[in-house]
């Protein structure tokens, strides 16, 4: 019986959506709230419901009297009817009309039918005596039953005049066969369109008992944005309402009993029942996103967002469910678009990477050459210099590539970082002899500007682990920018210390500090407190940039305070253990957004997670 059920639903489904399609017009969307043309949309689903039938049961009747080919164009024939009284009812907007019609064209067919086979004696003449019957059913009223029998005496006087006038075809045999058949089919028809009519429409079927919880009247709804349906606790539509349930309709459909479900594009139609299971094991609400299949060419699918609510009785047992529908294709569009933007801008910015990456890697073999073949010449191996201008030359050129040597592996550490392909290895170290390393790297540099170095190291500093290299960059990074932007008679800070478990390092000075207005954007990429072609410093402002980077893969975090014109603290704080190191962004707490270095990917950084926690282990080890 459920195959049979289904089947009904189906064909139900089917008429009903090529009903709507023929109604699709602005004058539909107009009256779709209006009482009668509900009406008009049942007459018509049952209209094209019958003709999908009609062929189907009125071929074994018609065989008993005729041949095959004959049967099968009278059944066509029958099949048309219905579809031609729904075209009139969609022309028309009457039913009373389009019932009067269908009327007369029963009684017309069923006549030429007779006359065809036998006239008088046809077996296909009681037929005639069900037209009043329909007529009543249908019209529930004393006038349909008189134009029934109005029509059918004129078809019964209209074949005795043909038998008379001897243009009547001949008996078949096996009247008896052919009459009992043809009302055992009526009454299967019957029983069919009873079935169809007894389905539940959404505006019918809304009553339910009165119990604390339940909303009893949802016809005040009708106003609220989206579709709000009522469920059984199967699933089935019982109620429709809400502002845009004919611009549901129209594009998706008609949802009322299983229809909801059976729109649900298949791929989503098991998230929707998990979410319906969920509030039957007792959840009150359920959110989920699904696509309904689109009956228009404009788009595949309609994006929607639904809101689930379940309705309880006095003693607590669902006893249905409620639905707000609301439509998102214009957000799912925008959210698409958003992310193919981004997307966009990740491939560009990964272009621009490997661009930085190739183009240092080409400089850094002419580089070494010129810093190698000067400094051959600063040493006079081949004779000496004529002139000292000579000398002087030559160490610019020096110092030169020195520098620009010194860009291109900042440049190269960036890209390696943007690409998810730098990986630090940690060790244990002293961190005093880090600091001592970079006081005498940059003691000259210092003292050239007339500027004092400091360095305070709190009580009990002493190892710390993580990667030696990363470290000595971010302090000569740190206390380079320090020494370029404070002037003569200023002080540079360095103190470290251990509180716990975390490392703390903080690089203070008394330079020029930053503007407020700038302080959010040091530290990304190419960007300095003084830009443009005005500036007194040199630089390229990728210095803080890839501290921030080496900062963020050992899991630790960057801040920065300034104050024009008094100075800048910038603090380090990462895990002393290195356990942090190599983690993802996003593990560890972060005090400030940081836009740079974006992360990496993941399976490259689970990856290199694996490998850190045994380089964690020998350094503890150690």
């Amino acid at each position: 019986m459920t195959e049979l059920d289904d089947l009904i639903d189906r064909v139900k489904l089917a008429g009903r959506q090529t009903a709507e399609s023929w109604l699709r017009t602005p004058a539909y969307d107009t009256l779709q709230t209006q009482d009668g043309n509900e009406a008009r949309v049942r007459a018509m689903t049952a209209c094209l419901s019958s003709a999908i039938l009609t062929p189907v049961i009125a071929v074994p009747a018609l065989l008993t009297a005729f041949t095959w080919p004959q049967a099968i164009a009278g059944a066509l024939t029958a099949a048309a009817m219905p579809i031609a009284i729904a075209g009139v009812l969609a022309s028309t907007g009457s039913p009373r009309i389009a019932g009067r019609l269908a009327i007369g064209a029963a009684a017309l067919a069923l006549g030429a039918l007779a006359v065809l086979s036998g006239g008088l004696a046809s077996p296909f003449l009681p037929l005639l005596a069900l037209i009043p019957l329909e007529a009543a059913i249908q019209s529930k009223r004393p006038s349909g039953l008189g134009l029934g029998t109005i029509a059918a005496v004129l078809a019964l006087l209209g074949v005795a005049m043909a038998g008379s006038a001897s243009i009547a075809g001949p008996a078949p045999e096996g009247a008896f066969l052919a009459t009992g058949l043809s009302f055992g089919l009526y009454a299967l028809v019957r029983g069919l369109a009873m079935c169809l009519q007894s389905a539940p429409e959404p505006q019918q079927l809304a009553a339910v008992p009165d119990a604390p919880g339940i909303v009893t009247d949802l016809d005040i709804l009708d106003g609220l944005p989206g579709l709000l349906t009522r469920h059984t606790v199967r699933g089935e539509v019982i109620h429709i309402t809400g502002a845009d349930r004919s611009d549901f309709a129209r594009r998706v459909g008609d949802l009322s009993g299983k229809g909801f479900v059976n729109r649900i594009h298949v791929a989503d139609r098991i998230a929707f029942l998990d979410a319906f299971d969920r509030l039957r094991l007792g959840d009150r609400r359920q959110q989920v996103e699904i696509r309904f299949e689109s009956i228009g060419a404009s788009a595949q699918f309609v994006h929607a967002a639904v809101s689930l609510s379940a309705e309880h009785g006095p003693d607590g047992a669902i006893t249905g469910v409620l639905a707000q529908t609301r439509d998102i294709s214009a957000e799912v569009a925008d959210r698409l678009s958003a992310d193919a933007v981004v997307e966009e801008a990740e491939t560009a910015n990964a272009a621009k990477t490997r661009f930085l990456a190739a183009v240092s890697h080409e400089l850094r073999t002419p580089l070494n050459a010129i810093i190698g073949f000067s400094d051959i010449l600063a040493r006079e191996y081949f004779g000496a210099f004529s002139n000292e201008r000579q000398r002087e030359y030559v160490g610019l050129i020096h110092h030169s590539g020195e520098h620009l040597l010194s860009l291109v592996n900042t440049m190269l550490d960036m890209s390696k970082i943007e690409s998810g392909r730098y990986e630090v290895f940690v060790e244990p170290f002293a961190v005093g002899e880090v600091i001592d390393s970079c006081d005498a790297m940059l003691k000259l540099q210092a003292s050239n500007r007339g500027v004092t170095l400091t360095r305070r190291l709190a009580r009990g500093v002493g190892e710390i682990v993580a990667d030696r290299r990363a470290m000595h960059q971010i302090l000569i990074n740190l206390v380079g920018n320090a020494i370029k932007f404070t002037e003569s008679g200023g002080v540079i800070n360095v103190d470290a210390a251990i509180e716990g478990d975390r490392f703390r390092l903080v690089v203070s000075d008394t330079g020029i500090g930053i503007p407020a207005e700038k302080l959010a954007r040091i530290g990304e990429p190419f960007v300095q407190a003084q830009n443009g072609l005005a500036r007194h410093y040199e630089g390229t402002g990728l210095g803080l940039s890839l501290v921030k980077g080496l900062v963020d893969l050992h899991g630790g975090t960057f801040s920065i305070a300034s104050t024009e014109g008094e100075g800048t603290v910038v603090t380090i704080d990462l895990p002393a253990d290195g356990s942090g190191a190599n983690c993802e962004t996003g593990e560890h707490d972060s005090v400030t957004a940081t836009a740079f270095p974006p992360v990496l990917p993941r399976p490259a950084r689970k990856e290199l997670k694996n490998r850190n926690e045994d380089h964690v282990e020998t350094a503890r080890s150690a």
